[in-house]
């Protein structure tokens, strides 16, 4: 077992307090800035500490979806909007100093991102690397199976980043199962399983859904524009028409520059309580359209449902000896939150319908940093019993599931479990019919 790192553990047991609500997100932002970033924040995970399994349990098999690691701003037009509004500001001589020093930033950001819009960085693919190698020596006999036969199945969107985060994983994979049978498959095929956002129900509810106007207001009441009159002059309504959306935008950009390599932060020109403001609309966004917001009716949690069910049965196929020593697959944000939801893990599936308290009940840089990621992996004894352990950002979590060797759980009563959560939402139409 790995020994744990001390920042790590103090994170994990500062989360951990956020999710029992023992303490305010503004307390745990003013001790970690670092995830201020929200849905940017890199991913992070230093602590892979196991419960030891029960006598004669081995690993055999392991299920994973994992979001792509971390990337540029992936707006095309976001970075090139604020890249004008300066520039044309700087003609009209509306910047003030402060506002060219901060021009000179956004000229910089834009020249090196420009056209690679949404790309995996080098962090991200570092991130997968490291994934790859902490599951290989950590859970070892998977990959070394007494029959010597190894097959790997690796699944991706059709996106860039996720195609790259999954070459990222395989290659460092095969450094370590070189005789392993890889299947490494990015395709539209896996649409109803790796991008069921797009399905009808859900594209409506996105669309058209009561949490529009919810934001809308949020916003309003809590989008800080000190930094406007700090950085341009009077007059600064001639090119900028709506502060609030350029305070959000500029904020946007903000958060992603840590994934990149430009050495470049934004963050300093924010203070700590407009970088709670910005982070909390941003984390209101995420929770409206992704979790178990009560008037979204569950619908962005079922669209999991197609997702867990494929899990499920990669998984008996493995049990059964017609399967792959693992399923890996590389999608998006708009997977591993409903999943960790529909899972009922770490309090994903929270409902909560006053958005000036969602912040202290569900944050976004919990579950969903860049290359967030759910693995559980199967063991089995002599006699043949399975038994499963879930991972959230390779951490052991415990399920509402009896078990007296819990974080192991009976693989039997995990599936009854899986299905009743399931039940618990409704169905949506698949994007693929």
């Amino acid at each position: 077992m790995k020994k744990r790192i001390l920042a790590a553990g103090s994170i994990l047991f500062a989360l951990s307090a956020l999710t029992y609500g023992q303490s305010t997100t503004r307390d745990f932002l003013h001790a970690n800035p670092q995830f201020f970033g929200s849905t940017g924040t890199p991913y992070y995970c230093n602590d892979t500490t196991d419960t030891p399994a029960p006598e004669g349990f081995v690993p055999f098999h392991i299920d994973h979806i994992a979001r792509h690691g971390s990337r540029t701003h992936d707006s095309k037009t976001l970075v090139p909007n604020l890249y004008k509004t300066f520039n044309r500001a700087d003609s009209l001589d509306l910047l003030t100093p402060q506002g060219k020093l901060l021009k000179s930033q956004i000229d910089s950001i834009y020249h090196r991102m420009n056209h690679r819009w949404g790309d995996l960085t080098p962090l991200g693919a570092r991130q997968h690397r490291d994934m790859a190698r902490r599951m290989y020596h950590r859970f070892a006999p998977v990959f070394n199976p007494q029959d010597g036969q190894v097959n790997l199945i690796a699944q991706s969107t059709t996106v860039p980043r996720s195609m790259a985060s999954m070459a990222a994983f395989v290659a460092e994979m095969r450094g370590y199962t070189p005789t392993a049978d890889f299947s490494m498959d990015p395709s539209n095929g896996y649409d109803n399983t790796l991008r069921p956002f797009n399905s009808k129900d859900y594209k409506e509810y996105l669309a058209n859904g009561s949490w529009k106007s919810v934001l809308k207001e949020y916003q309003k009441r809590h989008t800080p524009t000190r930094l406007i009159d700090q950085t341009f002059k009077k007059g600064w309504e001639n090119v900028i028409p709506n502060p609030v959306t350029f305070m959000t935008h500029l904020y946007a950009l903000t958060m992603i520059l840590p994934n990149t390599d430009y050495g470049i932060s934004l963050f300093p020109w924010f203070t700590e309580d407009e970088k709670y403001d910005l982070w909390s609309v941003n984390n209101l966004s995420q929770y409206l359209r992704k979790a178990n917001y009560i008037p979204g009716k569950g619908l962005p949690v079922a669209i999991a449902k197609p997702l867990l069910t494929d899990m499920l049965a990669t998984s008996q196929a493995a049990i059964d000896g017609n399967g792959a020593e693992a399923n890996l697959r590389f999608a998006h944000g708009e997977n591993t939150i409903p999943l960790l939801a529909m899972l009922g893990i770490e309090n994903a599936a929270v409902t909560e319908e006053d958005p000036e308290k969602v912040a202290d009940q569900w944050q976004d840089f919990k579950y969903n940093p860049m290359a967030t990621n759910i693995q559980w992996v199967l063991y089995r004894n002599a006699a043949g019993r399975v038994l499963v352990k879930i991972l959230f950002n390779e951490q052991e979590v415990k399920l509402p599931i009896e078990s007296a060797q819990a974080p192991y759980y009976d693989w039997e009563a995990f599936k009854t479990y899986c299905a009743e959560m399931m039940a618990r939402y409704p169905d949506a139409s698949l994007p693929l019919q």
